[in-house]
């Protein structure tokens, strides 16, 4: 029911009428892992849907900012008006290789979040260590006697990906010792050598692609070292994670940099130690993977500003950007929404 009603509103035209509430605000998306065809799992999107949407931004004239300039927005209340900020996750090389020729065509900016470790190549991100071993190994099932797990059949690919998906989800709710010691164990059990680095999908960013990109509207920011769940770690690994993070990408991209991206960003990976943790370390910002908007006009904790992830769709990507989800989320949270009549005048 809900897509028969988007598309009706695309059909006629009705996403304009709630560009109203677009007003000093601005829907920030966020990426991790995008594609150069269509396929399922593994990635948030293909670039063909990307450059889809970047399409419907220009011709419907939209203004796309760096996060950078949002967040100075919201620091001094400044009025946006059909606003947009692409963030991404994790530092995957496959940005550059599909998504920065797309931003650097339509002269779009974007801000991407570096887990050091990971860009300096010197782990395998948790969660594609096990996507890749269960992709990979010649094992048809795996069995697993944790509380919550159960036996996984790996005889297809849809098996092997719906494996690594409960598995993943299971593992971060773990404390972030026993999270790393079941990945490790598991991968033991497949019998997959993932001794040598990341390739494919799961490879990092260089440093050179990272110094062409900054050239062009692409910021860099720190997300920790080695991307644990931070509210599942002790507060001194908490202050080493985030803070030799900055210091890390300070020097190696000689600025100051005070915006910060959680680990999977949810409400339960965020605890008041792990904010206070941000704080010590020297960032004034911290982005969220929690979905909703921030009003530049009101008071933000600029240290849960929330961001939503990239749809698929491109009517539900509409429905973002227009307005029209922000009128759902006051009504939702039952918050005043000025009568729809106003809209037209």
């Amino acid at each position: 029911m809900k897509s028969i009603i988007l598309k009706g509103f695309d059909l006629l035209n009705l996403f304009p009428i709630f560009n109203r509430y677009t007003s000093n605000t601005a829907t920030v998306f966020m990426l991790h892992s995008v594609s150069s065809v269509e396929q399922e799992g593994g990635c948030d999107i293909p670039i063909s849907q990307l450059r889809e949407f970047f399409t419907y931004l220009r011709d419907s004239g939209y203004n796309v900012i760096s996060l950078g300039d949002y967040v100075d927005a919201i620091r001094n209340r400044r009025t946006l008006y059909k606003t947009v900020v692409f963030t991404v996750d994790d530092g995957y090389r496959n940005f550059y290789l599909n998504c920065f020729p797309v931003f650097r065509e339509f002269d779009f900016p974007a801000s991407i979040f570096l887990t050091t470790d990971f860009i300096e190549k010197r782990i395998f991100l948790w969660w594609d260590k096990l996507e890749y071993s269960l992709a990979t190994t010649t094992r048809k099932s795996l069995e697993l006697g944790e509380d919550g797990l159960r036996k996984f059949e790996l005889g297809d690919t849809t098996q092997r990906r719906k494996a690594a998906r409960e598995i993943s989800s299971y593992c971060k709710a773990l404390p972030d010792d026993r999270r790393q010691a079941l990945v490790e164990d598991i991968v033991r059990r497949l019998g997959v050598d993932i001794s040598g680095q990341p390739k494919g999908k799961y490879e990092p960013l260089s440093w050179g692609e990272i110094t062409e990109m900054r050239k062009h509207k692409i910021e860099f920011y720190p997300h920790t070292k080695t991307h644990p769940i931070l509210s599942r770690i002790p507060y001194d690994s908490k202050l080493r994670e985030i803070g030799e993070s900055k210091v890390f990408l300070e020097e190696r991209l000689n600025r100051t940099l005070d915006i910060f991206s959680y680990p999977n960003g949810k409400p339960e990976d965020i605890d008041a130690d792990t904010i206070r943790a941000v704080r010590e370390s020297g960032f004034t910002v911290a982005v969220t993977s929690i979905p909703g908007f921030n009003n530049t006009q009101a008071g933000n904790n600029l240290f849960m500003l929330h961001r939503f992830a990239i749809p698929e769709s491109p009517l539900r990507f509409k429905q973002y950007v227009s307005g029209l989800e922000f009128v759902k989320d006051r009504l939702r949270n039952l918050q005043p929404v000025k009568p729809f009549k106003n809209i037209l005048k």
